[in-house]
């Protein structure tokens, strides 16, 4: 029997942050992200001698980790870091409060007394006071002692813990100086000098695979034609102007490789396509420029196929071969190799394994792959987990480092398990079967509706569109602007830009990230001497409806389903459901107003339904909660007992509320694998007699003071969905600044 072969792919990228007519950069995230995770995350596997891995990193990331690195680079948090306080203004003071509390609170806040205390009384003082007012009440040793803890927390526990210099600010916490500041940050700049000769070093043994992405990320099918989100969804809206530039798709490739060549030494053979996106115009423009192998999403396959991909209760696929191997794509004569990811491993560990001892999940991870190994046969087969290489580790403990050594030993010990480079394995093993049709999607949902469809992505694309006709219409015209305004409709382009606009991701300052993308479209007219059109002065996401917030003050209502205590709520935030949003079907059937309110511990929600309403113990409601700018596993809401029922949009959530009127008790449940939800030990308090009352105690939903969730309230008859509050968006809450902060349930 033939070992089980295992290619985990880890995706590094960060989207550009840059302006580079001004060479400021707008946002830390490269940076910070720097500091704690490109560079572990390679020494980690390098502590075992046989495992090889492969890491995609994406040219835009790489170009910032050198400015910073070895051309003074410089974000606005940097420069508050190092700027004396007696020279911040108003502004920049804000700009503290607000942002330097952006990170994990439970896992690189809470471990540090003297942050943690800073960021009670933040809390503290902005549930009292307006932001002028609190900012106001930080003393000059406060302002200095935070900017240098927040540069500080941000190194992965691994270096805080090698470097002595760091251990030794975290071992004195406080009463930081000038010099203090300015040594952090030093520290910044050498560690992110090593991330590239690491990665370097290691793919020259061979230990490692580096791959690439087009240069700024772009989502390809889409640079060919936008035309092809449709082949997933048919009726989806689209931008009002075509979008058809395929020279653009092959120049991002095309440079994105170059780059990677001038930095490395040689050209790739695997590519990371832009979110796992590809279609049949998209492959012989990789197989054009010498790409040999690509990955993507177990979605993309099941629809090339034409194949369902079934699991069973365990979320073990019951027919695994189709998936477990490689295969030659041939589209117009050019055949280039892709793998295709399992979507339940890549995303327990992305979503849902930070949740788990990290023996425990390694554990659980192995005995997956084990079970794969039995029922694969003796052929040989190739599993593949792919997924982001940064953003999950700020949810486990210690950034992941007990999870991936724990795993990595587990398959090190394993004899029926071994993991490799994608390019090793197709050298041995070339594909065994071919695709002649390839379906256009990604890793989500398998379609593109991430990026377009929304109005808000579809209006960012025909600002897109104008910028574009505008430079070709000045093509060879001489213009001394024209190739500096191309490269920034390149970096408009990229896919990330989209993500954040419209329904379905919100980062906390999406209206930066709205910023950056009109800038880059505002270069291009002052590069090619044009006006600059008024709309791009102006957001492009538009006002959303007034939506409530928890109040700051606490109620503490009897929960009793009973009118009678409504005075007891009348605190609470109000939200009418009929108040044009309408529901899924009439909303005068059921629920009729929605109440929210807090005490310490809770979030307090109180549903109350037209006079009409009448449950059965057939009858069930849930609230759902997600949470903006978090990852999210695919969660269809779901109804019928014992299995997911689809609906006829996908739904993104990370937590379950559900009360079933039979058993008159209400279960809090997380995000598991696909389609499915975990029960918690921790149950929602609940009472129905004309309303439902429930009281949700925040650490069952792991959130962090002063974060933002979303709620939607659904309720099903018979087990079919038939109700939505709010039918197309979430109820936006803020969880109250003042509580205390929170293990993870």
């Amino acid at each position: 029997m033939s070992k089980l072969s295992i290619a985990v792919i880890w995706h590094m990228h960060q989207p550009l942050y840059k302006d580079r007519l001004s060479g400021q950069y707008l946002m830390p995230w490269v940076r910070l992200h720097a500091i704690k995770d490109y560079l572990d995350m390679a020494q980690i596997l390098d502590q075992f001698p046989t495992l090889h891995q492969t890491f995609n990193l994406v040219p835009s990331l790489l170009e910032q980790l050198i400015d910073y690195g070895h051309n003074g680079a410089m974000d606005r948090a940097m420069e508050l870091t190092l700027m004396p306080v007696r020279e911040f203004c108003l502004d920049d003071k804000r700009y503290i409060f607000e942002r330097f509390f952006d990170l994990n609170w439970d896992h690189m806040l809470a471990p540090h007394p003297r942050y943690h205390e800073l960021g009670l009384k933040r809390n503290a003082l902005m549930a009292k006071y307006t932001l002028d007012e609190a900012v106001r009440r930080f003393d000059v040793q406060e302002w200095i002692d935070l900017t240098v803890w927040f540069n500080l927390a941000w190194f992965d526990p691994m270096w805080q813990e090698a470097d002595p210099d760091l251990q030794a600010l975290i071992q004195r916490g406080r009463n930081f100086t000038q010099k203090d500041r300015e040594l952090v940050i030093a520290k910044q700049r050498e560690l992110i000098r090593r991330i590239i000769p690491t990665y370097r070093r290691m793919a020259e043994a061979g230990k490692i695979e580096l791959t690439t992405t087009p240069f700024y990320h772009p989502i390809l099918p889409l640079l060919v034609d936008t035309q092809s989100a449709r082949v997933a969804r048919p009726e989806l809206p689209l931008p009002h102007a075509r979008y058809c530039r395929p020279e653009d798709a092959q120049a991002q490739v095309r440079k994105g490789i170059d780059f990677f060549e001038k930095h490395f030494g040689y050209r790739p053979s695997g590519m990371w396509p832009s979110e796992q996106s590809v279609s049949p115009a998209v492959m012989p423009l990789l197989a054009a420029e010498g790409v040999r192998w690509v990955v993507s999403d177990e979605g993309v396959l099941g629809h090339s196929l034409g194949k369902k991909m079934v699991r069973d209760a365990h979320g073990q696929l019951m027919d695994p071969a189709p998936l477990y191997q490689p295969y030659w794509v041939d589209m117009a004569g050019q055949k280039v190799a892709a793998v295709f990811r399992d979507i339940v491993l890549s995303d327990l560990i992305g979503f849902s394994y930070s949740r788990m001892p990290g023996h425990q999940a390694a554990k659980d991870l192995v005995g997956r792959l084990k079970t794969i190994a039995s029922r694969v046969g003796d052929e040989p087969h190739l599993v593949t987990i792919a997924l982001d290489g940064e953003n999950c580790w700020e949810y486990y403990h210690r950034d992941g480092a007990e999870f991936l050594r724990a795993f990595y030993q587990e398959v090190e010990a394993d004899p029926d398990l071994e993991m490799v480079t994608v390019a090793e394995y197709l050298e041995q093993h070339p594909p065994r079967e071919t695709l002649t049709t390839l379906h256009s999607g990604s890793w989500i949902s398998s379609d593109f509706t991430t990026w377009i469809g929304d109005p808000t992505k579809n209006r960012a694309w025909d600002y897109l569109f104008q910028a574009r006709e505008a430079l070709a219409a000045r093509e060879g015209k001489g213009l001394p602007g024209w190739e500096q305004a191309r490269e920034e409709i390149h970096i408009a382009e990229g896919s990330d830009w989209f993500w954040w606009f419209g329904e379905g991701h919100n980062s906390g300052q999406d209206e930066l990230f709205d910023y950056q993308f009109r800038l880059h479209l505002q270069n291009v007219y002052r590069l090619l001497e044009l006006s600059v059109p008024v709309e791009l002065e102006r957001p492009v996401t538009k006002p959303a409806p007034a939506t409530p917030q928890l109040p700051i003050t606490a109620i503490n209502p009897r929960l009793d389903g009973l009118m009678n205590s409504a005075p007891e709520w009348a605190g609470a935030s109000i939200y009418d459901p009929t108040s044009g949003q309408g529901a899924m079907h009439a909303a005068a059937t059921g629920v009729r107003r929605i109440r929210l309110g807090h005490n310490d511990q809770e979030l307090l929600v109180r549903l109350e339904f037209a006079e009409s309403f009448a449950p059965t113990p057939q009858d069930s409601l849930a609230l759902y909660v997600y949470y903006p700018g978090q990852p999210r596993i695919n969660s269809p809401i779901n109804f019928k007992k014992g299995q997911a029922t689809g609906t006829t949009k996908d739904y993104y959530f990370a937590h379950e509320i559900r009360y079933d009127w039979a058993d008159s008790i209400a279960y809090i449940s997380f995000a598991g694998e696909t389609n499915t939800w975990v029960q918690i030990d921790l149950a929602a308090h609940s009472a129905f007699h004309e309303t439902l009352d429930l009281a949700i105690p925040f650490r069952a939903l792991s959130v962090a003071p002063g974060q933002e969730i979303h709620l939607v309230v659904a309720l099903a008859r018979a087990g079919e969905l038939v109700e939505l509050a709010p039918a197309n968006h979430g109820l936006a809450v803020r969880v109250p600044k003042l509580m205390p902060v929170l293990g993870i349930a």
